[in-house]
Order: C-alpha cells, then sequence, then structure tokens
C-alpha cells in the first residue's frame, strides 16, 4: 500500500505482522509510559579495540540490516504501519564510563534503558560504542521490540562483530543479510493460506482434546484453591490471574556453574534428547511438586520461528507465544516423559505460524470461558548458544554479553534460559510482576529444576514419582 508521511512523503508500506500486533497490543494494554518495548543489550571484552574501525564497521553493518532502517507511522483511526526510510538516520556515539565501577556503570546503563523510545517516523534503534573500566570496551544497543527480537539483535551484533574483525585482522566476511521486506511478505501471505485454516482448528480444540487441562502455580497457595473457595466451585480447573496493569516487575537470576551445564548438555545430546525440552522437564517438575504431584501441566512457551535463511537473517520479531500441555504420568522414566514434552513441543512448532492473538481467542472459545481464565502462570524461553565472532583467546575468554531488563512485563513469570557468553554455563532468568512477588517461593522453585535434570539426566530409567519424592524437601530455609 502506499502511505503518504507527516512530511508529504508518498512510501511502500505493510501492515504489522502477527508478532508485532502482539507486542503493540501488550504495550498498549499497559499503557504508553511504559518500556514493555526496549530491548536492550550490551556486549563487551577487555583488551584490543579500534573505536574509530568499530564505528565503520557498525554503520556498514546497519546499512546491511533493513530493520536498523524500519518506521512506523500512524494511519487514520491509529492504525499502524511499517515502512523503511532511505536510511537508517542513526547516528553511532561514544560513551566512557570507565570511571565508574563495573556494578555502577551497568546499573547506570540498566536504569537509564528504561526511557521510552518516540516510534512513529523517525528511528527506533540507539547504537553506542561503550568503554568501561579494566580497559572493557563495546556495544551497547537499545533497540524497539517490533523491529527486533533476541534472535535478530544476536544476529546484528554478530554480523557487525564480523564485518569489525574483518576490518582489523582480515578475517573472512560475513555473507550478506536478507530482505526483511520478502519475510513480511511471506507472512502476510501465510493469513490467507490452507495451512492456517488448520492451524486454527488445532488451536481450537487443542484445550479439549485430553480433557479440560487444570492450572498449576509457581505460588503457594495456588491462585485455582484459593479462586476454588471464594467461587464456591470445588471442581473449577482454570484461574484467574489478575495482577493488574501495573506491568513493573524485577528479575532475579540464578547462574548454574559451567561444570554442572555443560554436564547437563552433554548428557542430553548423548541421550538424544532435546536442549530446550530437557529444561521444560525440569520447570515442570517444579511444577507438580508445588502443585501435589500434579501430573497435567500447562505453561507458554515461546516460539522463535527461524527455521530458513531468509527468516533467520532478515531481522524483526518473530517471536510467537503458544500454551503447551503435557501429560506425565508417575510411572513413566524420566526418558519418556521427556519424549512426551518432545511430542507437545513438536505439535506446537507445527502450528506455530498462526497469530498468537487468534490462537488464544480460539482457545477461549474451546474452554467457554472468558480470556480472564487460564491454564498457565509461566512463560519458557530458551535462548540456543549463539557464537559470537571472535579473534584470538581473550577476546573469546573475556567476552561478556548483557541483557538489561526493562523492569516491565506482560506476563506474572518469565523464565528465560539463556548461555553465558564466556564459559556458556546456563543462567535461569525469573522476570515476575512485582504486584506479585513471590518472595523467596523462586529460590524453592529454581532449586527444583536442576536437581531433577541431574537425577534424570544420571538416571534416565528413574520414574518421575521418584524423581517427585527426592524434590520435595525444599533446601532454601
Amino acid at each position: 500500500m502506499k502511505v503518504k508521511l507527516p512530511n508529504g512523503k508518498k512510501v511502500d508500506a505493510y501492515p504489522m505482522i502477527p508478532a508485532q500486533k502482539l507486542m503493540w497490543f501488550v504495550a498498549n494494554h499497559h499503557g504508553s509510559d511504559s518500556p514493555v518495548l526496549n530491548i536492550v543489550t550490551g556486549y563487551y571484552w577487555q583488551g584490543e579495540f579500534d573505536t574509530e574501525l568499530m564505528k565503520e564497521a557498525l554503520y556498514e553493518a546497519i546499512d546491511r540490516c533493513d530493520t536498523m532502517s524500519l518506521r512506523f507511522t500512524k494511519r487514520p483511526f491509529g492504525k499502524v504501519v511499517q515502512y523503511l526510510a532511505d536510511e537508517s538516520g542513526i547516528e553511532i556515539l561514544e560513551e566512557d564510563l570507565s570511571h565508574m565501577s563495573w556494578d555502577d556503570a551497568q546499573e547506570f546503563i540498566k536504569e537509564r534503558s528504561h526511557s521510552m523510545i518516540d516510534m512513529f517516523d523517525k528511528p527506533v534503534n540507539e547504537i553506542k560504542i561503550i568503554h568501561l573500566e579494566n580497559d572493557y570496551h563495546g556495544i551497547y544497543m537499545k533497540l524497539h521490540h517490533l523491529a527486533f527480537d533476541g534472535f535478530s539483535s544476536k544476529a546484528f551484533l554478530a554480523d557487525a562483530l564480523s564485518i569489525y574483525l574483518h576490518k582489523k585482522y582480515g578475517t573472512k566476511y560475513p555473507k550478506p543479510m536478507r530482505s526483511y521486506i520478502d519475510m513480511v511478505e511471506k507472512e502476510l501471505e501465510y493469513s490467507k493460506s490452507e495451512q492456517e485454516k488448520k492451524d486454527s482448528k488445532y488451536w481450537k480444540e487443542s484445550v479439549i482434546k485430553d480433557g479440560e487441562p487444570i492450572y498449576t502455580d509457581y505460588v503457594r497457595p495456588s491462585r485455582l484453591i484459593q479462586q476454588r473457595i471464594e467461587k464456591s466451585k470445588p471442581n473449577l480447573r482454570a484461574a484467574e490471574v489478575l495482577d493488574g496493569d501495573n506491568p513493573s516487575s524485577r528479575t532475579l537470576k540464578f547462574s548454574l556453574d559451567a561444570e554442572t551445564s555443560q554436564k547437563i548438555l552433554h548428557m542430553a545430546a548423548e541421550r538424544g534428547l532435546s536442549v530446550p525440552c530437557v529444561l521444560m522437564m525440569g520447570m515442570r517438575s517444579a511444577l507438580s511438586s508445588f502443585n501435589n504431584n500434579e501430573k497435567d501441566i500447562s505453561y507458554k512457551v515461546m516460539v522463535n520461528r527461524r527455521a530458513t535463511l531468509l527468516e533467520k537473517k532478515s531481522g524483526g520479531v518473530r517471536m510467537h507465544f503458544f500454551s503447551m500441555r503435557n501429560i506425565v504420568e508417575p510411572e513413566m522414566t524420566f526418558t519418556e516423559a521427556v519424549r512426551v514434552i518432545e511430542k507437545s513441543q513438536n505439535e506446537v512448532f507445527e502450528h506455530s505460524n498462526i497469530s498468537p492473538m487468534k490462537a488464544v481467542l480460539l482457545r477461549h472459545l474451546g474452554m467457554k470461558k472468558s480470556n480472564r481464565y487460564t491454564y498457565e502462570c509461566i512463560t519458557f524461553s530458551y535462548h540456543p548458544h549463539f557464537p559470537m565472532p571472535y579473534y584470538g583467546e581473550e577476546m573469546k575468554k573475556t567476552s561478556r554479553g548483557f541483557w538489561y531488563n526493562n523492569d516491565a512485563s506482560v506476563q506474572p513469570l518469565y523464565l528465560t534460559v539463556m548461555h553465558r557468553s564466556y564459559d556458556n554455563g546456563l543462567d535461569f532468568n525469573f522476570e515476575y510482576r512485582i504486584v506479585n512477588n513471590p518472595g523467596e517461593e523462586l529460590l524453592h522453585f529454581y532449586d527444583k529444576i536442576p536437581d531433577t535434570l541431574l537425577l534424570g539426566l544420571e538416571n534416565p530409567d528413574i520414574k518421575v514419582s521418584e524423581i517427585l519424592e527426592k524434590i520435595k524437601e525444599d533446601k532454601v530455609k
């Protein structure tokens, strides 16, 4: 479509794709003063660093990445569309924070990152070169979540680093990025396809396929138990998760040591088990333990749809969130339970191109309940190891990647499992709404995850009932 901009210029514009519509919906739901659409990262290393060469590399990477030139404009009646500007309009700034301690500098960067992005008809992304104490230097990026997600932000960073290393050390120049508009057009074509109809049917029927699911909570007493009493409905299976409209959140990070992390990853690979499904086994076991060893567990899972080269290298946001349910019988072995989770995940992946907002509406039609009710208290996301290019062992071993929390969440609890850049150990990041502060419950909850994984991977034939018996005692006093 042709759209006339406020300055009078006409451009080719496109509707937002489903992942963007979801982000835009939740942002509007929580008001315009909440930074839920800020995605902020930093990547730093110690030692040799050429600032001017890095600026050249970043500008070159920006020119190669369409979404650095992405703009949004409002149409009549508030409809938002997107277009590509002729140039990015981004100026790479430089900031010296080397006079501050490392921790103070990181907190300063995080707090400043909460400022809102003015997103209409102007650049929505910001990049800086940052200098820190102890001869650390690197790249800070404040990106708009309608233009980037976790994967595409890493892909851009890797491209910029590859260009820098090529210019400085003569390493191989990176392959081209792909067209953002081609990806958008492919997304829009899907909405009229036969596959979309099949996916719609799946999500409408999924909630009743194995009988009604049941809500399981990460806080005690469970909101379901409380609401059964309050509503005098002893058979109620869905709960209202009303945490208010205040999206303010905090994040608790639990770091699993590199040796244990590698042991888990190695054993999963050795047994042919999917790493995210193994991690979900730990999470669902914690939920089961918190809910009287319930075998029917539901949660939401983030699907980052990046299967093809176009999808991997076109930038943008492709994150979809879907409900995922798995029923694990107590007499099943650990391995059998993980296979049940894998089957559930494969079903979700098979039907993951549908608009997540439409999937939610279809599920609620199947539930015959209002959208105030849910079966899920937690959303799970796994970020696979994304190897950044480096030159020399010093750059590799001193590299530090940061995900600066925007302290605003669109859901009660969000667990993101990520790999640390310097030792590939696992970090478990629990982002929770402060209006529903779980206190020490998250410490109890987390403890059960690595315990489950080690019990199951060291003895794959151990029964689920035995695992739940062994993890029932809380370590935290």
